[in-house]
């Protein structure tokens, strides 16, 4: 098969561009923050990078959202407000429809307690009933013993913080 000695054209330049936009609001939604300058070479391809090169234009992307969200905190501190203020946007919930929510999510987190305690019991009861057997299926039952445990602890640390 020949090759063609033709060039491949390449891909629109807005596939590119949308790309490193995408990139570029990546970046920027996560609270990173670094100087990106654009370039557009002789034959029309758009780069965008964080290192300069000659002929590359900053762009200004506005301040930080950390910054941002750095002056807000001080401001609330003064007030007198929470730490970690709740932002305009985060969705409200009224107080009932939260109480609600909270009962239903411990009923599920007493039940799979309740569920815990049976499987604790009966894995402490294969544990005390394999004395005999090797020492590997020993360990394996005691590890089973152990992950139930763990398992408990992690269920009441989560009921405690149920308001």
């Amino acid at each position: 098969m020949l090759k063609s000695s033709r060039p491949r054209p390449h891909p629109p330049a807005s596939r590119h561009l949308a790309a490193c936009l995408a990139c570029l609001a990546f970046a920027w939604g996560n609270g990173a923050h670094a100087e990106i300058y654009k370039f557009v070479d002789d034959s029309g391809h758009v780069t965008y990078t964080n290192m300069p090169r000659p002929g590359a234009k900053k762009l200004d992307l506005g301040p930080s959202r950390s910054s941002t969200a750095t002056a807000e905190t001080k401001t609330t501190k003064k007030r007198g407000a929470s730490a970690n203020p709740t932002p305009d946007y985060f969705p409200r919930v009224d107080p009932g429809t939260q109480r609600k929510r909270d009962d239903m999510r411990r009923q599920l987190l007493v039940e799979e307690m309740d569920s815990e305690r049976r499987n604790l019991s009966a894995a402490q009861s294969a544990f005390t009933s394999g004395r005999r057997l090797p020492a590997a299926e020993q360990s394996r039952l005691m590890d089973s013993v152990r992950l139930h445990e763990k398992n408990i602890e992690m269920l009441n640390k989560e009921l405690s913080h149920i308001r």
